[in-house]
């Protein structure tokens, strides 16, 4: 008789045990902090005996169920609470625990400045702020220093500009655009035939820089033609002294009076 009630009270422990072993969720890692778009591998365990499913929250969301405690997880905001209700099952009797972590992005609030539109042939500066180690503009061909915070830039038309800015093993990003308004766009030839079409070198939007100057010369470097305030009136007809020069290719040189100077060539095309 004894031995019949001791293997009662064995069996009826058994059955009961379940109810007092909790699943003792642990959640790893721990808070962590991540680069914009880098993504973070959450594993679940618990020590519970039986089956497990295990929950995911994300900010109090339900995200998804799973029984293997894995979850990928990729920030969208600054800040995440990422939850895992663990679910153990022993013999029919579920028991539930709980862990918890937070995952924050790394931000250095870097900004490359706000838009700008200024005339064509305008010196620009774009100055970075924000948090940052080393940083780089491009395209690097257009700025004066490109690896420094405060720099310039003279765009010959529209012009977006990236900034790269790397801050704790992050790498960030930003843009400003240049926009241009009264862009110069110098012709590079016309034919002085008389015909009364194109006779004389008009350069469209000059008019927009009244403090211009222009000088012509030959592949010599000799002095065709010399102007303060070119423009319409005073357009350059192919001629040195009064005489027709012949066809060919000849230099320019245009200060707009703003710090910028143009070269190029301009073709005679009769």
């Amino acid at each position: 008789m004894y031995r019949i009630v001791q293997r009662l009270v064995i069996l009826l422990l058994m059955l009961n045990l379940g109810a007092f072993v909790k699943a003792q969720a642990q959640l790893s890692p721990a808070n962590d902090t991540l680069c914009p778009g880098e993504s973070l591998t959450f594993s679940a365990t618990s020590s519970c005996v039986g089956n497990v499913l295990y929950s995911f929250w994300v900010n109090g969301d339900s995200i998804l169920s799973n029984a293997s405690g894995n979850f990928v997880f990729l920030p969208t905001q600054n800040s995440h609470q990422i939850q895992v209700v663990c679910a153990c099952d022993v013999n029919g009797t579920v028991t539930l625990d709980t862990a918890s972590t937070l995952v924050t992005l790394l931000s250095s609030n870097l900004s490359a400045g706000p838009d700008q539109t200024v005339d064509s042939g305008t010196v620009v500066t774009l100055q970075a702020s924000g948090n940052f180690d080393s940083l780089v503009w491009s395209p690097s061909y257009l700025i004066n220093y490109p690896t420094l915070p405060s720099v310039q830039t003279t765009p010959s038309q529209t012009t977006s500009y990236m900034l790269t800015g790397y801050y704790s093993g992050c790498t960030f990003f930003d843009y400003v655009t240049v926009f241009l308004s009264n862009v110069l766009n110098v012709p590079n030839t016309f034919s002085p035939n008389n015909d009364g079409s194109n006779d004389v070198w008009i350069i469209p939007g000059i008019e927009n820089y009244p403090d211009n100057r222009m000088v012509i010369m030959n592949r010599f470097g000799d002095l065709l033609y010399e102007s303060a305030s070119y423009g319409t009136v005073n357009a350059w007809a192919g001629t040195r002294n009064g005489k027709v020069l012949p066809d060919g290719v000849y230099y320019y040189l245009l200060e707009l009076g703003n710090g910028v100077v143009k070269k190029g060539t301009i073709s005679i095309v009769r």
